[in-house]
């Protein structure tokens, strides 16, 4: 195996890990935020209130864009896997 195809399959997954998990966490920035900013006009500065909105919305979202996520993923796999007999 050569050098080259190293660097470009760890590129390619280090890019498919941003794409994949690039929404869950946009989600949770957001939200978070949002929690933040309501926490700070009532006065309010439980864990709690903060964690559980932003794990609800992370799941909600994960759930939702499931398929896309194991789309793109076994899109990448199969892709690798067919490219190893060309490595030999």
């Amino acid at each position: 195996m050569e050098l080259s195809q190293v660097i470009d399959w760890s590129r390619e997954a280090i890019r498919l890990s941003l794409q994949l998990g690039g929404p869950l966490l946009a989600v949770a920035l957001v939200t978070g935020l949002l929690i933040g900013i309501v926490q700070t006009l009532t006065q309010l500065h439980e864990p709690v209130v903060g964690m559980v909105p932003r794990l609800v919305m992370v799941l909600l979202v994960f759930l939702a864009i499931l398929p896309w996520l194991v789309g793109h993923w076994v899109e990448f796999e199969t892709t690798l896997i067919q490219s190893i007999p060309n490595l030999i």
